[in-house]
């Protein structure tokens, strides 16, 4: 009996497409800002309004284990599409206290601030394409970037949205994904290691289980680490 592959070809042209394909040329692509226009016009009650976002899930404490593994409380930590900033608050209510996060609908960023009690510092509004550019330009930089479910996935590939993760980063970058899912997947692996981060960790799927769902749905963890000196790096604590 022969094996049926668990990735079909078209995965694999769509992971390179993303990855490989120069980005002057998907500049050019009619889809560029849909996905971006799409979440930040999202209200409560629409198909991604932010009271989707507002519930405890399994991918809390795992994200707040590797926190606590990795970096001091006292270390900067960027949430990447926080939403309305429920799992930022949780991570702020474990102890962590230099906590902020960016998301691209203001409705939901709003509704954060006036529900958790977080400040303008720690919610910002706007997009990974203006913000993270502007970040780095300010020399504003974290011990730890993380980001949960779909967002990175749903970034058009036309920005280089690695690159400019790994510019405002100085150790780590924690992603709990569907590497296979959503529009824009890509060889996330590669990418970041072309800027000089190595994967120390990965779990597939991210609770170290056994898989419950289709490959195409299963989320992972992946812990990228800076590779600082390639001869004699740190291990993650």
């Amino acid at each position: 009996m022969t094996a049926r592959p668990v990735f079909d070809t078209c995965q694999y042209i769509k992971k390179a497409k993303n990855s490989f394909c120069p980005r002057w040329l998907l500049a050019f692509s009619p889809w560029k800002y849909w996905e971006r226009n799409h979440w930040a016009g999202q209200d409560a009650g629409e198909i991604h309004g932010y009271d989707r976002y507002c519930s405890y899930d399994d991918r809390l404490p795992v994200l707040i284990a590797e926190l606590e593994r990795l970096i001091s409380k006292e270390d900067l930590i960027l949430d990447l599409g926080c939403n309305c900033g429920f799992n930022l608050n949780e991570v702020k209510k474990a102890g962590f206290t230099a906590v902020s996060g960016l998301d691209i609908n203001r409705t939901a960023v709003e509704y954060g601030k006036q529900t958790f009690g977080l400040t303008g510092d720690e919610l910002l509004t706007g997009s990974f394409e203006e913000r993270l550019p502007e970040m780095l330009q300010k020399n504003r930089k974290f011990t730890l970037v993380y980001s949960m479910g779909a967002t990175l996935e749903l970034v058009h590939p036309s920005f280089d949205i690695i690159k400019a993760i790994c510019d405002i980063t100085d150790r780590y970058v924690l992603l709990v994904i569907s590497e296979w899912g959503h529009r824009y997947p890509r060889f996330w692996e590669y990418e970041f290691n072309r800027q000089g981060f190595l994967l120390v960790k990965c779990l597939r799927p991210f609770n170290g289980g056994l898989p419950d769902k289709e490959p195409l749905a299963m989320i992972s963890l992946l812990l990228f680490q800076r590779l600082e000196n390639p001869d004699h790096m740190s291990p993650a604590r």
